[in-house]
């Protein structure tokens, strides 16, 4: 994706770098220049740039942001409100791309699914994209793909939903658990180091909240030992680097996600040819994709998305970079209203990064676990604003047999420490600036009433 006529510090691919960019040039007013790299991805914000730049910001009368809903007095704010997960025209969009999957009767293969991995692939900048029906199926077919089998471990952190080690799992493998970086809430390359053993088959990152891990440390890391690296990109789509370095990378497209379809969809991504190969192949029960129904591989799974959810994928992608866009801005936003708490010492914010999607906006009660318990219930209670506690169980705190058995005497410091002070506050592509405005509101509130 480039411009030839533009210099690339006019251009904006679309990745996390570029919108991070564009965030500050809209706070001083410098949009003139800014143009679209040409992608399907794009092309929602590529229109507002060739219309008026200025929309990009909320000061505007004609903003990309809005005030609606308007809240009444004791109106709350939901954390994540399912029936806005899509504006109204996104959903119509959804309607007829699905009628359009539903009257060629291609709802299950069929010529949607490889244009949304060109598409896909395009926008990524990577060579190969492979989607599947869900971000688990993606890491599965990735684990299975770099090799990872019966007996093997994996690396994983211990503040991530259940897939990551759910897909460890599956391949017939361990996960073994290394503490995070204090910063970046990511696998610490030093800790990880210290888990490997003649067993290790694979590190397995995950981009917390969206932030991306220190990925170029673990695959040096990964590469003096003789070992795969697959990123659970999940959370991070868009973010620069995404499996630029790595073996392979998964995404998913949950409706919950920043990039969220009509039900669950995944996708893995790679630069090795060969390696997409065996994914695809993988993930349709083994086919050789030029000979149908001959199997080319003694296993495969049934993981392929369906061709009606991509051609839903296509019809929602020119908007996905618009979307990104407002995630970050809205970031921005809550870090300029609550810098103020950081002097103090009563919160810890995370910087605004050039490697981060936003997909989850969380920050940290400096005093701890029951303070931070404090603060969520005064804003609950007293201001109606909804926040959250992501992944509330670390994987070594679950009670399962095999949980008990294999983690009963794992130590993960700065993941405890994390998790304990750790809060989310709404975050969502169409969170409105009056309810951004309400949540920054009964923060303040609640470190004043319990500070």
């Amino acid at each position: 994706m480039s411009l030839v006529s533009a210099t690339p510090s006019e251009i904006i691919t679309g990745d996390s770098t570029s919108l991070a960019q564009l965030v500050i040039d809209v706070q001083q007013r410098r949009t003139s220049q800014r143009r679209c790299a040409p992608s399907l991805a794009n092309r929602a914000l590529e229109a507002v740039l060739a219309e008026d730049a200025g929309r990009l910001d909320p000061a505007h009368p004609d903003s990309i942001f809005t005030l609606e809903p308007r809240l009444a007095a004791g109106e709350g704010v939901p954390f994540l409100p399912r029936e806005r997960l899509l504006t109204p025209a996104e959903q119509r969009t959804v309607i007829e791309r699905f009628a359009r999957a539903v009257a060629t009767g291609q709802l299950t293969s069929g010529p949607a699914v490889a244009r949304f991995e060109a598409a896909l692939a395009d926008f990524l900048g990577l060579p190969h994209a492979v989607a599947t029906g869900s971000g688990t199926d993606a890491l599965i077919t990735a684990l299975r793909a770099v090799g990872v089998s019966q007996g093997d471990e994996v690396i994983v952190p211990a503040n991530s939903f259940a897939a990551t080690e759910n897909a460890v799992w599956a391949c017939g493998a361990t996960p073994v658990l290394a503490d995070v970086d204090p910063v970046r809430h990511t696998l610490d390359p030093a800790q990880t180091q210290a888990v490997i053993t003649s067993r290790t088959r694979a590190i397995l990152p995950v981009h917390l909240y969206g932030r991306f891990a220190d990925i170029p440390a673990l695959v040096g890391l990964a590469r003096r030992h003789g070992l795969s690296v697959v990123e659970d990109a999940c959370q991070a789509i868009g973010v620069t680097g995404v499996g630029v370095h790595s073996d392979a990378a998964a995404l998913s497209f949950n409706p919950y996600k920043n990039f969220g379809l009509t039900g669950k969809a995944g996708a893995v991504v790679t630069r090795d040819t060969e390696l997409a190969a065996r994914v695809r192949k993988l993930a349709y029960h083994g086919f050789d994709p030029e000979q149908k129904n001959v199997k080319d591989e003694t296993f495969g799974l049934n993981t392929r998305i369906d061709n009606a959810t991509a051609e839903v994928a296509l019809g929602l992608m020119p908007r996905l970079t618009l979307n990104s866009y407002r995630r970050t801005f809205l970031a921005k936003r809550y870090l300029d209203c609550l810098g103020d708490l950081e002097p103090h010492g009563a919160a810890v914010l995370p910087a605004f990064v050039q490697d981060h999607s936003w997909h989850l906006f969380g920050l940290q009660v400096a005093a701890g676990r029951e303070v931070r318990d404090a603060v969520r219930a005064h804003m609950r209670s007293l201001s109606r604003v909804e926040t959250d506690i992501y992944y509330p169980v670390l994987t070594h705190h679950q009670q399962t047999p095999l949980h008990r058995k294999l983690f009963a005497h794992v130590s993960l410091p700065s993941t405890e420490r994390l998790h304990s002070t750790v809060v989310h506050l709404p975050l969502h592509n169409n969170l409105s600036l009056a309810e951004q405005d309400r949540v920054i509101e009964a923060l303040h509130a609640a470190f004043r009433a319990t500070h």
